[in-house]
């Protein structure tokens, strides 16, 4: 049968509760940040996506539901238009619109949605959604918009339903409007004038539905709503007269509607200025027509589309580094004699392999963490008994000893890893001793002496995937690559520029945590960046973030070597050097990590043995 709808009393009681997770791994909303507004049901308006401009309801300064002349509503199917509109706005009414009943029993049945694009396109007859009486299917947006003027009013953002069962052929309808969702209500603020621009939000979530299909309860004093199918994504996109943006200098006030949810996962980013920060809750409780309110400083965690792993040292070049400084043994640590292959198919003595652990350093007789001597895995390994029988581990190398002779290089004369010769300057200054001479067509490791490249030119043991590498796999950086890699990335954390290390200390050893190009602060925001005291950073696996963490997310350590000069090793824990594959002058390469100062372009005499940490190109 058909009933004439004429008046609708708007009232809507929207608040939220979010509970969440604190830990150091994930930046989270506190509790302590929460304001659950207590009392009664309060009248309030919010937004979300309204293809049809009539549907424009919007809150005002009170947060209560204002209706314009022109606004719709969609009763059981059929759109119908306010002709009138109480003194204060929150008061709609519809004059003589002609809507179809489901009577039930003697009883008519109406379910009233707004916006209208909820209840989807209908024309002429009582569609299969309407034709229960305790329950109604409405359609979440993918993406919701906010327009946002000169004021904090928001239009279009207001997700309401209410259901009503009147005698049969009753002339007057009352509706009490109820939010269907949650609202969740944000007072951006700028930590930097630089970063008071927001374009969007995006929420995900790996457990639970925020936008597509969800039917409604007809409840009335517990609605419920019960996600049956949709997106895990959903995105809040802003305008701003013709701007696609909100400025937030001085603050602003954004309301978005989320579906109810119960102990699900939410993560929710929020991007402008090219830039974004992120906040996690591993479980979140949203409730139907429930209000929340909480503030935001935006500031700037990371810089956007950086998310693919590994190392920048160039403009669009990235690598990985490996997973350990490299170590050489005559013995195979001593259990047993060993050979490696090698480019040219002839092998050679001794095994080559990354240390099992990033902080692994052999150091002397006193310092350092590798063990294994002649089988005997209590006998610390000392670099100071280099020899080409020494049945422990060394880590310090002259320069371009990867076992690699160049049979045109009369001057190379020291190039195994063991080899502890000083060489000469001849009159010529041609370098005798380590690596390639400055009479090669490439005097650095590189072109056609790239052999001289440990990784280049031997098969490594990777004790990660207890594989062994093919020669190739890896290489040395260059110096214009280290110096790239430590001066030119930069990341913008709490309103400053910071190159992307920090001195640290790891399980106790000292050195330099490297950060990956994708790296998210938020997974330590503690961190201290810049090269400094050890003490800046400790990660071991009893602190709050613990280095399997910052492992895990791509970080590197470069531990503190220390140097030797012939058989004599110094300054283990306060000093470092790493060797790269290009050189300076006839008789100097350059290394870098040093603790007096931290730089791509410190030179030391090619005897002076350094640290070697190999990379592999990421195409």
């Amino acid at each position: 049968m058909k009933q004439y709808f004429r008046t609708i009393g708007s009232i809507v009681a929207i608040s939220a509760m979010i509970v969440m997770a604190a830990s150091c791994k994930k930046d989270t909303l506190s509790e302590e940040a929460q304001q659950l507004i207590p009392g009664v049901e309060r009248t309030i308006s919010a937004s979300a996506t309204l293809p049809q401009d009539a549907d424009k309801a919007h809150i005002d300064g009170s947060r209560k539901v204002i209706w314009d002349m022109g606004d719709e509503l969609n009763i059981n199917g059929t759109n119908v238009t306010i002709s009138r509109i109480g003194p204060d706005g929150t008061v709609a009414i519809f004059d003589k619109s002609t809507v179809h009943a489901n009577t039930v029993s003697g009883t008519d049945h109406y379910w009233a949605v707004y916006p209208t694009t909820l209840a989807g396109a209908y024309s002429g007859g009582l569609p299969s959604d309407f034709t229960s009486t305790s329950a109604l299917t409405v359609h979440f947006p993918d993406t919701q918009i906010v327009d946002i003027r000169a004021t904090d009013t928001l239009k279009g953002l207001t997700f309401m339903a209410a259901h009503a069962a009147v005698g049969a052929g009753a002339e007057n309808i009352s509706f009490d409007m109820r939010n269907i969702g949650t609202v969740i209500e944000f007072s951006l603020t700028p930590r930097c004038a630089s970063y008071s621009r927001v374009d969007s939000i995006v929420f995900t979530s790996s457990n639970a539905s925020l936008a597509g299909t969800f039917t409604v309860s007809n409840n009335a004093t517990n609605p419920t709503i019960t996600p049956t199918a949709g997106s895990s994504k959903l995105v809040v996109k802003f305008q701003d007269g013709s701007n696609k943006y909100i400025s937030i200098t001085g603050g602003k006030k954004v309301r978005v509607i989320l579906p109810p949810l119960a102990g699900k996962n939410l993560n929710m980013k929020i991007y402008g200025n090219a830039k974004y920060m992120e906040k996690n809750a591993a479980s979140v409780t949203l409730a139907r027509n429930k209000y929340y309110t909480s503030a935001i400083n935006f500031d700037v965690l990371t810089t956007v589309n950086t998310n693919l792993p590994g190392f920048s040292i160039a403009p669009n070049k990235r690598v990985l580094f490996s997973p350990g400084n490299l170590q050489w043994s005559a013995t195979n640590g001593g259990t047993t004699l060993t050979t490696h292959a090698t480019a040219d198919g002839l092998g050679a003595e001794g095994t080559w392999r990354f240390a099992e652990n990033q902080w692994d350093v052999v150091g002397d007789a006193t310092n350092g963490t590798v063990y294994g001597v002649g089988g005997d895995m209590t006998a610390k390994c000392d670099n100071t008994q280099i020899s080409a029988t020494y049945q422990g581990w060394i880590d310090l190398f002259g320069w371009g000893t990867s076992g690699y002779h160049d049979a045109t290089d009369q001057y190379n004369r020291y190039y195994y890893p063991y080899n502890t010769e000083r060489g000469t300057v001849n009159e010529t200054y041609n370098w005798f001793g380590y690596g390639p001479s400055i009479n090669m067509t490439d005097p650095n490791l590189v072109g056609t002496s790239a052999n001289y490249d440990w990784g280049v030119y031997n098969a490594i043991y990777n004790p990660k995937t207890n594989t062994t590498d093919a020669p190739g796999t890896w290489r040395t950086l260059t110096t214009n690559e280290w110096a790239y890699l430590l001066e030119s990335r930069k990341i913008n954390v709490n309103c400053g520029s910071f190159n992307m290390y920090g001195s640290a200390t790891v399980n106790g050893v000292t050195g330099l945590v490297l950060l990956p190009d994708n790296w998210n602060p938020a997974l330590c925001p503690t961190f201290t960046y810049g090269h400094g005291s050890p003490t800046y950073n400790i990660f071991d696996e009893t602190t709050t973030t613990k280095w399997s963490e910052m492992e895990a997310a791509g970080c590197i350590f470069l531990p503190r070597t220390g140097t030797r000069i012939n058989t004599n090793v110094g300054s283990v824990t306060n000093a470092g050097s790493y060797s790269s594959s290009t050189s300076y002058g006839s008789g100097y390469l350059y290394r870098t990590l040093e603790t007096t100062g931290l730089s791509a372009w410190n030179t030391y005499q090619r005897f002076y043995a350094s640290a070697v940490r190999l990379v592999k190109d990421v195409h």
